[in-house]
């Protein structure tokens, strides 16, 4: 709770600001919603257009995507792009493509969306826990308090696949039941004001303090296949006057440097563009909203799931992966002298022959460092959070797990240790392993994601 009051005392200019900026909306909120919705406003959270709808009517799941892409895009400052394909029958909304790409949404598995269709309390929980989960700004590795639902009356009335996203939203004071009743009211419908106080909530909570006004375009261009998508692109516009990309607004003097990484021509087997290295010869590490960004974490994910579902049972995602066995060297720690040996996991069919590529790369590089253990694939139950681990999707690939410990942002660690000044199964940023996956598309997670958790021995196709 100390770290929300925070950041209520941070962000209070900005319902002043935005008091000021916005005058008299088409339609008023509630008095006690309508600082919230002033502040998303000026946040560009909200389109300015939000008020030509009444407030305490019920939100569409179109106007509802259209602010969650928002925040995503805010939070992350990063721009977002439609994917190359729209994965839905029923609509072509640029906002419901870009949430479906992001994992915010997935229609009803027969491509239909329902754009006009209203969304209950508990979906929202849904929503905005992926959300955050996609975004980057709270750890997977969440697990409910014992008493969430203590004081929630209905909370018998939650659907089983709603509980933990429910619990997030109680636990970090994000939602909360009815002050007078107790009710959570999980199934009724979500009006248009209290959207929008969730989403304020939520930049509260996980969002920067930024000195200027940010602004929103959304723009037509092409991919790097020719395809045409829509960007969704935030900028500030700083005291000094100067407009620039949000992510730049900490550090104004790199907007400079702003080049839009273009992988090269030539590609993997799977059909992933090599990226190529800068001028120092060593590859990106790109973050996964990065990629999210430029279109390229669509793309993967259209590679790997092409009719845009993802497998929900062991027995699918089996029929989905084969067996791989790699080039490594392990090391005899007798004689402390490395020697050739093999790996063998199972791997997503769609990334065998890159994964083979990438193994011999290393495997054939001038001083290669041992390899001794991998896990790729492996069916997991779902994570608290209600979500899926990438290992299910045979597309994350952890390597010398102990060596290259995990550290989630709550200090709970998995592995003992991270030295590749010391230990030779640490893998350094600039060494061999970590630059061939980047070469292949692949993230490392010792930097993709902006959560707190860093993951070195986690290497990961789609991102997560």
């Amino acid at each position: 709770m100390r770290k929300f009051a925070k950041r209520i005392v941070c962000l209070a200019a900005a319902a002043a600001i935005s008091a000021a900026q916005f005058g008299v909306f088409a339609f008023e909120p509630n008095s006690w919603a309508a600082d919230a919705v002033r502040s998303a406003t000026n946040l560009s959270i909200l389109s300015e257009e939000y008020s030509t709808k009444a407030f305490d009517q019920p939100i569409s799941r179109a106007d509802f995507v259209n602010i969650a892409m928002n925040l995503y895009a805010t939070l992350t400052a990063e721009e977002v792009s439609t994917g190359p394909t729209n994965p839905f029958v029923d609509t072509d909304n640029p906002f419901a493509n870009m949430a479906f790409y992001a994992g915010l949404v997935s229609g009803d598995g027969e491509g239909h969306f329902f754009p006009q269709a209203t969304l209950t309390r508990q979906e929202m929980c849904k929503i905005m826990t992926s959300l955050f989960d996609s975004a980057g700004v709270s750890s997977y590795n969440y697990f409910p308090s014992d008493k969430v639902f203590s004081d929630i009356k209905d909370a018998d009335q939650i659907d089983y696949w709603a509980k933990n996203h429910v619990a997030f939203m109680l636990d970090n004071h994000l939602m909360a039941g009815d002050g007078d009743t107790g009710m959570f009211r999980p199934k009724d419908p979500v009006t248009r004001e209290e959207a929008a106080i969730i989403a304020y909530r939520c930049y509260i909570l996980y969002g920067k303090n930024y000195n200027g006004q940010i602004k929103t375009t959304l723009r037509s261009t092409t991919d790097a296949n020719g395809n045409t998508i829509q960007k969704l692109i935030k900028t500030i516009s700083l005291p000094s006057g100067a407009t620039i990309a949000l992510r730049y607004a900490s550090d104004p003097d790199k907007a400079s440097e702003d080049i839009t990484w273009q992988g090269s021509k030539e590609t993997a087997p799977s059909g992933t563009p090599l990226q190529i290295p800068g001028s120092d010869g060593l590859y990106k590490l790109k973050t996964y909203s990065e990629t999210v960004a430029s279109g390229e974490a669509a793309e993967k994910a259209a590679r790997i799931f092409p009719d845009g579902k993802k497998y929900t049972s062991k027995e699918e995602a089996d029929a989905h992966m084969t067996e791989v066995t790699v080039n490594v060297y392990k090391l005899d720690e007798v004689t402390n002298k490395k020697y050739p040996s093999t790996l063998t996991f199972k791997i997503n069919s769609v990334l065998k022959d890159d994964v083979i590529k990438i193994f011999d790369e290393i495997f054939n590089s001038d001083n290669p460092p041992p390899i001794k253990d991998a896990t790729a694939y492996a069916w997991r139950n779902s994570m608290a959070s209600g979500l899926y681990s990438d290992h299910n999707y045979g597309t994350v690939i952890d390597l010398n797990y102990n060596e290259n410990y995990t550290v989630y942002a709550n200090g709970t660690t998995i592995g003992t240790f991270y030295d590749p000044n010391t230990s030779v199964y640490s893998f350094p940023n600039d060494g061999i392993v970590v630059q061939t996956f980047a070469k292949y598309g692949w993230l490392w997670g010792a930097n993709a994601w902006v959560n707190g958790t860093v993951d070195y021995m986690h290497f990961t196709y789609l991102g997560k």
